[in-house]
């Protein structure tokens, strides 16, 4: 090879003389800055990797569809009020229309419980009570969410028909009352001065995973578990949960049109609009976030605040990162010079400072994306506490919340962007210039 050609080809880094310290403090301010940009902006894309992604148990997101009230067309005529009638769910409905549906993979249902107030389970000393937090559900339930049982079942259709008190329990519950190591199948629990029979413990889920989190699950047919406090469960209106495979979708709306027209020809007092509350899981997620900030938003307008506070958080570290580039450039130009003197050309150096850039970049967004896992696990109940509804709880992490092959694909596409907004610009305005230029500037 001829000295020309060695010379346009040699790396940046091998001929910068000896500026071995001004070299290693900029390579450790450049890492440091991508660092703590990589850090916040990560700490947003966990928050929302965490908040839609399917992760156990909660493992249909991306195919749910929430369904909690139909409303009646016919209010305008029978009413001078301008709000709709709004008509519940009755377990008739969801027994002989929603789960007799050919489209939908699994339909679940469960009763809310905003309006049955606190419940309380007593303690392995039968003196003092704890607050739970409770689902009253049928056994579609436990195919919808899958929890990962680690003894027994879940309560069976036989249960649910014939109204078993038999209940779920997480291993946290079953450590509170039986000990840590103990059995907890084919004991009773104690709840609201009523035994209930264990049929299966579930390893305990984070109150990350919202829609499934409880610390025991009833069938809502269980004898006396509502009629006690007057409510009839054929009557009490139902939350729905279809899922249902993103390609078969329309399939399933033209479904529920079918389903509505039977219903209504059936039922001539209504005509009930089923489609007109159909929610999928993330405009329910972007609701819910809306009316926790006091605002509103569609899901839409929400991922794009998310997109643009993400690009703001690269945006003003790049800023700095670049005038740290422009800076090295300009002592580095002479260098150019001779290296385009000797046929270096433009693209060949603009690619070395670039790759030199992307790989302190990447340095910094490996120790970025420690230092954000770090601080969503020590801090996590206030990195979360903003868009999670904990009740003092603190929230479980799982592994597939950090180590997802999403969150890596994340960090290295907001590394190569921060390395363009930085590097790219800056070193292609400085190759621009002159070689007379450029050897005339000291170093």
């Amino acid at each position: 090879m001829n000295k020309s050609k060695f010379l346009s080809h040699l790396s940046l880094p091998s001929i910068e003389g000896g500026d071995g310290g001004g070299s290693l403090m900029y390579s450790a301010m450049y890492i440091c800055g991508t660092a703590l940009a990589i850090a916040f902006t990560m700490l947003i894309a966990e928050v929302y990797y965490v908040k839609t992604a399917d992760i156990a148990p909660e493992v249909n997101r991306s195919k749910t569809y929430y369904l909690e009230r139909m409303d009646n067309r016919n209010w305008k005529e029978n009413s001078n009020d301008s709000v709709p009638i709004v008509v519940e769910i009755t377990q008739e409905m969801f027994r002989d229309v929603f789960l007799k549906m050919k489209t939908p993979e699994c339909v679940a249902a469960e009763v809310s419980t905003w309006m049955l107030g606190d419940w309380y389970m007593k303690l392995a000393d039968g003196i003092h009570d704890r607050s739970i937090v409770f689902k009253l559900t049928e056994p579609n339930y436990f195919r919808f969410f899958q929890f990962h049982f680690t003894e027994g079942a879940p309560f069976t259709q036989d249960d649910f028909d014939n109204e078993r008190r038999m209940v779920v329990i997480t291993e946290e519950i079953r450590e509170q009352l039986f000990g840590k190591g103990e059995k907890g199948v084919g004991k009773t629990v104690r709840v609201e001065n009523r035994d209930y029979h264990i049929c299966g413990v579930v390893e305990t889920p984070s109150i990350l995973a919202e829609k499934c989190c409880a610390d025991i699950w009833f069938p809502y047919s269980a004898d006396s578990l509502l009629s006690d406090r007057g409510i009839n469960y054929h009557t009490q209106g139902l939350s729905l949960s279809f899922s249902v495979a993103s390609n078969k979708f329309d399939a399933f709306k033209q479904e529920m049109r079918e389903v509505e027209a039977r219903y209504n020809a059936a039922h001539k007092e209504n005509d009930l609009d089923m489609l007109d509350n159909l929610d999928s899981y993330y405009n329910n997620v972007w609701r819910s976030t809306a009316e926790m900030f006091n605002t509103y938003a569609s899901q839409k307008n929400w991922e794009w605040y998310v997109v643009v506070a993400i690009f703001m958080l690269l945006f003003v570290p790049a800023l700095n990162l670049s005038g740290m580039v422009v800076s090295r450039m300009e002592r580095r130009l002479p260098e150019m010079a001779i290296r385009k003197a000797f046929g270096a050309k433009r693209r060949t150096l603009l690619w070395q400072v670039m790759m030199e850039n992307l790989t302190l970049t990447l340095i910094g967004g490996f120790i970025g994306l420690c230092l954000a896992w770090a601080a969503i696990y020590l801090w996590r109940s206030w990195v979360f506490y903003m868009f999670f509804a904990f009740n003092g709880r603190v929230p479980i992490l799982q592994g597939e919340m950090f180590f997802a092959p999403a969150i890596f694909l994340i960090c290295l596409l907001i590394c190569c962007i921060l390395n363009l907004l930085a590097a790219a610009l800056p070193a292609w305005l400085s190759l621009r210039k002159p070689i007379v230029e450029s050897m005339m500037i000291k170093k």
